[in-house]
């Protein structure tokens, strides 16, 4: 390998390290989200938008996507052959409906995400990430890869780490 193959190669290992770090964070992240007694205000354009703009990856995703929106609610999954505990929420709950909604749209898009969407970010993982950040969860470096964020470049003030801002 070349140095120049070797360094991507690094970069490649540390971006999917990195990757597999954020998930973590960031689905705590969701279901810290989908906890709250209120959703953002916005919450019902992110589910219509997941069911028409982004369907192909709902679609895709219903089965991953439905098991992640049960974890996110803090609902066990359910078996193949018993009633769905999704339904069954929203029929004895229904006013959550709406997390319930937010839930599978949230659980679809993250389930078609992987560390390949540093690489070959799509637009739903760009949308979903942008929505998220939107909302107050804080991108990782390699989230903002998919956006297409850039991060601002150090003041040599804070490179050099004085963080004081002169008036």
């Amino acid at each position: 390998m070349t140095d120049e193959q070797k360094a991507e190669r690094r970069i490649l290992i540390a971006n999917n390290k990195a990757w597999a770090s954020a998930e973590t964070v960031r689905r705590e992240w969701l279901i810290t989200l989908l906890t709250r007694k209120t959703l953002p205000k916005d919450a019902a354009v992110v589910i219509a938008r997941g069911l028409t703009v982004h369907r192909q990856a709902v679609s895709s995703a219903t089965r991953d996507g439905n098991e992640l929106a049960h974890q996110l609610l803090g609902l066990e999954p359910s078996s193949y052959l018993e009633a769905d505990k999704l339904a069954a929420l929203i029929e004895h709950t229904p006013a959550k409906a709406q997390h319930v909604a937010l839930a599978v749209v949230l659980g679809a898009c993250e389930s078609v995400t992987s560390k390949e969407s540093w690489r070959y970010p799509t637009a739903t993982d760009a949308a979903y990430l942008t929505q998220l950040a939107a909302w107050g969860y804080s991108l990782s470096d390699v989230e903002q890869i998919v956006t297409g964020a850039t991060l601002a470049e150090p003041t040599d003030a804070e490179a050099a780490g004085d963080t004081s801002k002169d008036d």
